[in-house]
């Protein structure tokens, strides 16, 4: 069989230079990092969404004015503004801007701010606090209908109901301290967990987590912060080591009784993706043991904690990772819908609670990503997914698209065929969605989709291009001849002045880990606006997607499965081969740079290709995966007594006497993710071996640096890399 061709150009340049470039200003490092989110962010609507029980949608306007829109009217209608608000708020809780706004129904929205929580009237115009909080709360979970807000405090959960004054907040666990944590997330927020708190549809019962990480070895990070220093300790269960027990409470405010789930699991199985039936009878709980080889999930009595029924199983002998709930319908209440890979793909299921598996819903070489929502009579339900991927041809991985699938037929209508990234809001009414999307050619649009044909009914916002006053390089999506013969998907960065008679350096930004995608179709390309700053230094800015990044399907994804960083390592230096292939590629210099799973790989590039690059910066890079937590690596590397090849393999300090290019090192020093001592191994390791390397300590600091002081982070990376690669800067 032919091969196939080096390189397939999948879409086309965008920030094409006019011939007024000269008039435009230089995009700063310093507003490419702090501004991306704001004034060179594409136009949007903030807090877009629909009112419930009727249909129109409401936002707030740079104007700090709230909006609503009627549907059929080509005018939005005022509904208030920020100093009509701050008229009825204290002098001391004066809003500068409106919080994020939940609406209750067509009358009433309702907020947090300042340790309360307030309700507008829209008809009177009148605001009300409806909660006062006790002071140093967190994980705030507030109940939709009854205004119920749940809440932490110093590791035990708490309920306050509406009302002031004597109404004092309901206690509900009272063991927490060290190492018992109550109504907060779990598992190191893997398998989909976000929160600790899930309040039941009619808001009677809450459900919650209770972590006992007792028996977890602590680790200690320490605090500058004092005089003399102290150290915070923290319970780190790292690979093949001890980890923590998990149960899952019931309170009933109608009762006041707390109820905790009775479940024959491992005391270190993952008790995941917590859902309610619509009556409120049974709670459910995905449970996934250690091995990450078999989860069920499991209906339990929501008063008593007894289980009911195992409604299913699956088995994978390599890893399972659930990430979603099971939807339970209203109109059918012993029927859901279910996401899984078995397949391959991530594919959505119908069940029944007591007939077992209804009907695979939908097939095929693309991947569901979400569910959107259903219509009232749930007859059809709304997903985003990817775009199919063809053999040869993954450029469909790079797309998300709305589908409406009906539940009885199994027809799946794509309602989005502008190519790019769609994300959907479904109305209450089921009628309309609110469709956000952008590409690489589209810098942003918000459009009104009907749901029977995916026509557009109305656009709400085409977005300026942000950066049009800037002067910016182009930006390509190809695709490049991988490991095990599968494609993958690149971005190209080039700056503004491009001549393909010249020769110019490479910048490769790398991550390539699970559950991560670096190359979309989307605004920039996926892009981060420092790279378009970095290439107008004379880069050319380099991404790959390679094997175990996302919506590839399972069989793409598993292939890293016990080599974390193996095969990885490979499909980037094809993308080295592929960029010395350019004759406008200078192959003496070519620069790497990671975070995290990317700091791995940065460092793993340079030392198992010793020579190829000029400069590394590898940040939070981890160095040994058995110094890693339980949940993420026994995943995809088992344990280390189950895998110890694999694990020497990839220990990276082992090889640090293979290090020949220059390579800085830089950590948080409170990095609670990925610890300090990956980076402080490796360099013992350099020191014991004579091997040169370069450190930089962001003290304070958790797993990334962030705020303002991800400026000096990002100079500090470009400086170094440029000292190396562009003498003359």
């Amino acid at each position: 069989m032919r091969a196939l061709p080096l390189l397939t150009l999948a879409l086309s340049f965008i920030l094409l230079p006019s011939a007024k470039a000269q008039e435009k200003q230089p995009l700063v490092l310093r507003d490419a990092i702090l501004k991306a989110g704001t004034e060179l962010a594409p136009d949007r609507l903030r807090g877009l969404q629909w009112i419930k029980e009727a249909p129109q949608y409401a936002y707030v306007t740079k104007e700090n004015v709230l909006m609503r829109g009627t549907l059929g009217k080509s005018m939005d209608m005022p509904i208030t503004d920020l100093a009509a608000i701050n008229k009825q708020l204290p002098d001391s809780a004066q809003l500068k801007g409106f919080p994020a706004i939940t609406w209750v129904n067509s009358g009433h929205f309702r907020f947090l701010h300042n340790a309360r929580t307030y309700d507008f009237d829209v008809a009177a115009s009148s605001l009300q606090v409806q909660t006062q909080l006790v002071a140093g709360t967190s994980n705030e979970d507030i109940e939709p209908v009854s205004g119920n807000v749940a809440f932490t405090k110093d590791n035990d959960l708490y309920i306050k109901r509406p009302g002031l004054g004597k109404n004092l907040p309901t206690r509900i666990t009272s063991d927490g301290k060290d190492g018992i944590v109550n109504g907060q997330s779990v598992h190191r927020n893997e398998y989909g967990i976000t929160k600790g708190t899930f309040w039941s549809p009619k808001g009677n019962l809450l459900a919650f987590y209770r972590m006992d990480e007792t028996m977890v070895t602590t680790y200690q990070l320490e605090d500058i912060s004092t005089k003399p220093s102290t150290f915070n300790a923290i319970r780190y269960p790292m690979a093949g080591q001890t980890s923590h027990q998990v149960t899952v409470g019931v309170h009933d405010l109608r009762t006041g009784n707390t109820v905790f789930l009775k479940t024959d699991a491992a005391v270190d199985d993952y008790h995941t993706n917590i859902s309610w039936s619509a009556d409120e009878r049974f709670v459910h709980v995905v449970h996934l043991d250690r091995r990450t080889e078999n989860l069920k999930l499991v209906r339990y009595d929501a008063l008593t904690g007894a289980p009911v029924a195992t409604l299913l199983t699956e088995q994978d002998p390599v890893y399972l990772e659930p990430e979603h709930p099971a939807h339970f319908l209203k109109t059918r209440p012993e029927q859901f819908l279910w996401l899984s890979e078995r397949n391959g793909w991530n594919h959505l299921y119908l069940y029944d609670a007591k007939k077992g598996l209804v009907r695979q819903l939908t097939d095929g070489a693309w991947n569901i990503k979400e569910i959107v929502g259903t219509d009232p009579q749930e007859s059809f339900v709304i997903v985003e997914g990817t775009a199919t991927i063809l053999p040869g041809n993954p450029v469909g991985a790079m797309e998300t698209h709305l589908y409406r699938i009906d539940l009885a037929s199994r027809k799946t209508q794509r309602l989005t065929q502008e190519p790019g990234t769609h994300h959907g809001q479904l109305s209450s009414d089921g009628q309309v969605l609110i469709d956000s999307w952008s590409s690489v050619t589209v810098p942003g649009r918000i459009e009104l989709r009907d749901v029977r044909t995916g026509a557009v009914t109305k656009t709400l916002v085409t977005s300026r291009d942000p950066l049009a006053g800037h002067v910016v390089g182009t930006i390509e999506t190809l695709t490049i001849l991988g490991e095990n013969g599968d494609r993958l998907n690149a971005r190209l960065i080039k700056p503004s002045y491009f001549s393909e008679k010249q020769r110019y350096p490479v910048l490769i930004y790398v991550y390539n880990g699970p559950h991560v995608q670096l190359v979309t179709n989307s605004f920039l390309g996926g892009a981060s606006h420092w790279m378009l700053e970095a290439a107008e230094r004379g880069y050319l800015v380099w991404t790959v997607d390679g094997h175990g990044s996302a919506h590839r399907g399972k069989a793409f994804e598993q292939a890293v499965h016990r080599n974390l960083g193996i095969t990885e390592v490979k499909d980037q230096m094809r993308g080295v081969d592929f960029l010395r292939s350019l004759p406008y590629v200078d192959s003496a210099r070519i620069a790497v740079h990671g975070w995290s799973f990317g700091g791995h790989m940065t460092t793993a590039m340079l030392t198992r290709h010793p020579g190829v690059f000029k400069v590394g910066v590898a940040g939070g890079p981890v160095m040994d995966w058995s110094l890693y937590e339980v949940m993420y690596t026994e995943r995809y590397m088992d344990t280390p007594a189950e895998n110890p090849d694999g694990y020497a393999a990839t220990t990276l300090y082992a090889q640090a006497d293979k290090l020949q290019d220059d390579l800085l090192l830089i950590t948080g020093g409170a990095d609670d993710v990925v610890l300090p001592q990956h980076s402080l191994s490796f360099i013992k390791a350099c020191v014991a071996k004579g091997v040169p390397v370069d450190f930089f300590d962001y003290p304070g600091h958790g797993h990334n640096v962030r705020g303002r002081d991800r400026v000096h982070l990002m100079e500090k990376v470009l400086r170094y890399i440029d000292a190396r690669m562009l003498p003359t800067r």
